[in-house]
């Protein structure tokens, strides 16, 4: 007991002096903190995060690989499965460049990107679009001022020469030897700092172990002109009298981790939470922390809200609907029927709710009610920032004063280039700092998250929910039914037969929003194969699309779900899926596909014409139509009537229509909205002064009706049914001269005695909800005849009945007769006499 209690105090004791002797300044700042924790297989091109708030991305090299590491992953410079080449341009990478005049270096190609991870101001003929910073004007640039690098290391592998830990230059690179950089000397025993500003290099005698995990840190102290490494918290070595300076700043500046310059003198091991910092960290020894990764108090429910089981996932022959109401935008419940047919039915346009529309302006807008029920229009505008309009009356739309201006304008809610790719919802399992949220693109990085408290201020978590770019605006709901968040996003991977792009749509899905979605990588033989099956686009594999600098689109990782029909023209193709869980009903999802004509590369040169300058038009016009789903993930799509077409509304002709994402309920109405542009995509003649965005105005429900035709009646009968309630309640339009009947029946499809069709009274007229009712006389006789009007004492002895009670719990089957009418919806409910 006694060398138990001795071992505790001096535990105790090594913390407190730890913590007494180590250095912990309160204005130390973190410059750039790489935690690696990209997913393993991780694609070359795409970007390594920075976790301290002054961004400093990195991207991936053919040089590198992403693997498990000390705390979750970590960056190992050895290189990725070798690949074929094709063909292509000098700006993606694929042309192999001849070394210009006056340069020793061959210009960065994928022929030759064995870089680990690296970002440069330099190499400007590929594409660049992630939002590089130069890092000579940055604290990566140590110099005469107190820094700390520290990480975590695991060697593994010696080599015939020094490997590079990071190296920084002021370019052009590999012309020069102005660089600062730390290295470890092949055989292990020494580290080297290389400083060539000061005209230093400098060696720290180490102590590392092969193949386990070790705390390294270099602390460089300029009042003292001293640099002292350390191994696990403990100093193993310092170097006096030594006095550091920055790199000039560079135009071609550029930082390479793992591999030097010329992606040669590779790390030997594994590099894990790799963090700079302005400030001395340590000046004695110290217990290494744990994760640096940062903490976040945005959390969700442990119990995600649970919805009704799904009736499409209802393997057996009877349905219990209990009292769920059921939209008729499908025949899952339909067992038998004639004479019936499934109809699109258009919104009613309303008024202008904002014009005189100036400047940038995404035509991806995003519409939601707010906790206060203020209705919220979201897009962006100006530098692709996010903004926000507010109405009381979803007609008059106001800017809020947030503060934030952008030329004259203060309703911008994030101020960086999110480009109006996602739409803002409240999330039901979130509160607090996560209540809403925000999937979107952000700097052709890939695809984030960004959460608020309110809507208004929003912040983006620093790891890529998955790491795809987006090219247009991802549509996002959560299902409660399943329990999951489906995300909708556009991919161009696919091609016409006349090799235009053809966009489709790829879905994904998780439980936990605050993680990164997990894909399965594609080998390049992989995607060979695909091609072999699909028109999908070169470059295979799709993450060389955009060069070396530059992520790759959405490929083939995630299932393809909206995509052109052979119904489609040749030649068209799904902009985006607009795909929503309708609110008000279960079982129901609806989508909004934007779906735009090309006139160019495919069909004959009769359509081509209309592309001609002359003729003022553009590339092509878009409209919307509708697409609806019992799981949110197979799709039956309604080409016609288009849901919002082109065309005349009020004093405008719009050539393009895009629904706005998400709807809002007032009284028995839904609303949407729709952008409309007066002018084609891709315009060669534009009216932007004459852009606008308005209402549309929906039945409740109404999206899609079972018409029954007006020469003949039409009869439905459903598959067996058991449901909860006293009454059944239909939503239903019969015009003047329609009507319907309804009844019910038994399994072997009798009917049942009081429920017949034939006694039900006639539904006339157009109701959102109206209760079903049958004739029965005042002895409770069904039985009677129907066609004798002449007596008109009989109306006295007949008495109605709407009351279903006995029925419950039991099997049943319904049977509709209907003529010359629209059925939309049905729902049991209990209500009192």
């Amino acid at each position: 007991m006694l060398k138990r209690i001795r071992a505790i105090f001096q535990i105790i004791l090594l913390v407190i002096i730890s913590i007494a002797t180590s250095v912990c300044q309160t204005n130390n700042k973190t410059t750039a903190l790489w935690l690696f924790d990209e997913q393993i297989g991780f694609y070359p091109s795409h970007v390594l995060e920075d976790f301290s708030d002054n961004n400093i991305p990195l991207v991936l090299g053919l040089g590198g690989q992403i693997v498990e590491g000390k705390f979750g992953n970590s960056l190992d410079p050895i290189n990725q499965e070798r690949i074929s080449l094709p063909k292509g341009e000098e700006e993606f990478g694929l042309k192999k460049m001849s070394i210009p005049a006056g340069r020793t270096i061959e210009p960065l190609s994928w022929h030759n990107a064995k870089f680990a991870a690296f970002m440069t101001s330099g190499e400007n003929h590929l594409r660049k679009e992630i939002g590089f910073r130069k890092p000579t004007t940055t604290k990566l640039n140590l110099g005469d001022f107190d820094w700390t690098v520290d990480f975590w290391f695991y060697p593994y592998r010696k080599t015939f020469e020094e490997g590079v830990l990071f190296e920084i230059g002021t370019g052009p690179r590999g012309e020069n030897n102005y660089i600062t950089s730390i290295s470890l000397e092949h055989d292990l025993t020494n580290f080297k700092l290389v400083n060539y500003a000061s005209d230093n290099i400098i060696r720290l005698q180490t102590n590392l172990s092969m193949n386990e995990w070790q705390h390294v840190a270099f602390v460089y102290d300029s009042r003292s002109n001293s640099l002292s490494h350390f191994i696990n918290g403990k100093k193993l070595s310092t170097v006096q009298n030594i006095r550091l300076k920055e790199l000039d700043i560079g135009d071609e500046d550029y930082m390479s981790i793992g591999r030097d310059c010329k992606w040669q003198k590779q790390f030997q091991g594994k590099i894990d939470e790799l963090r700079f910092t302005e400030g001395m960290l340590y000046n004695s020894n110290f217990i290494p922390s744990q994760s640096l990764s940062p903490y976040t108090n945005i959390t969700q429910k442990d119990s995600l809200i649970k919805g009704p089981i799904l009736l499409a996932e209802n393997r057996n022959n009877t349905f219990d609907i209990g009292s769920r109401k059921h939209l008729f935008i499908d025949n899952l419940l339909i067992e038998k029927s004639e004479n019936i047919k499934f109809v699109v039915n258009p919104p009613r346009k309303g008024e202008v709710v904002i014009s005189d529309i100036e400047g940038q302006f995404r035509k991806h807008l995003t519409v939601v009610e707010d906790e206060k029920g203020k209705i919220r229009i979201y897009n962006s505008a100006e530098k692709d920032y996010l903004e926000v309009f507010i109405s009381d009356d979803g007609i008059n739309f106001t800017r809020p004063n947030l503060g934030n201006q952008i030329k004259g304008n203060n309703n911008y809610c994030i101020l960086e280039p999110v480009g109006g790719l996602g739409n803002p919802f409240i999330d039901p399992n979130s509160e607090g700092e996560g209540k809403w949220k925000y999937i979107t693109g952000y700097h052709s990085r890939g695809t984030y998250l960004y959460t608020s408290p309110d809507g208004f201020v929003w912040k983006r978590m620093k790891l890529a929910l998955i790491p795809f770019r987006n090219g247009t605006q991802s549509c996002t709901f959560y299902d409660d039914q399943r329990q999951l968040y489906v995300s909708y996003h556009r991919t161009g991977i696919h091609h016409t037969p006349g090799l235009a792009t053809e966009r489709a749509s790829v879905v994904t899905q998780t439980n936990n929003l605050l993680s990164p979605i997990i894909y399965k990588p594609l080998s390049q033989s992989e995607y060979i194969n695909i091609d072999k099956k699909e028109r999908i686009r070169d470059p295979l594999p799709w993450w060389l699309d955009n060069g070396p600098l530059t992520p790759g689109d959405w490929g083939k990782e995630f299932p393809v779900k909206f995509k052109p029909d052979v119904e489609d023209p040749i030649g068209t193709d799904l902009y985006i899926t607009k795909a929503i869980k309708y609110p008000w009903a279960p079982d129901t999802y609806l989508a909004f596909p934007i779906v735009y004509f090309h006139y160019y590369n495919d069909g004959p040169i009769t359509r081509h014409e209309l592309e001609n300058p002359k003729r003022e038009r553009g590339s092509g016009p878009i409209e919307t139509q509708i697409a609806v789903s019992r799981n949110g993930l197979d799709w039956n799509r309604f080409y016609r009537p288009a849901y919002v077409g082109i065309g005349k509304h009020e004093n405008y002709d719009m050539k393009t229509a895009y629904i706005a994402q998400g709807m809002i309920k007032r009284g028995n109405e839904i609303w949407q909205y729709y952008f409309g542009e007066p002018h084609y995509h891709s315009a060669h003649l534009k009216y932007d002064d004459k852009r606008a965005v308005f209402r549309l105005i929906q039945r409740i429900d109404g999206f899609i009706s079972i018409d029954s035709p007006y020469s003949t009646e039409a009869i439905i009968i459903t598959k067996p049914l058991l449901f909860k309630g006293n009454r059944l309640m239909i939503n239903i339009d019969t015009e003047a001269t329609g009507y319907a009947q309804i009844g019910f029946l038994d399994t072997n499809n009798n009917p049942i005695r009081g429920f017949e069709i034939d006694n039900c009274v006639y539904i006339n007229g157009d109701f959102i909800e109206t209760e079903v009712e049958w004739i029965r006389t005042s002895d409770g006789n069904s039985n009677y005849e129907h066609d004798n009007y002449e007596n008109l004492e009989a109306f006295n002895n007949i008495i109605t009945s709407s009351d279903v009670s006995s029925l419950e719990g039991k099997e049943v089957k319904i049977i509709f007769r209907m003529k010359g009418s629209k059925l939309y919806a049905m729902q049991f409910k209990n209500k009192l006499d």
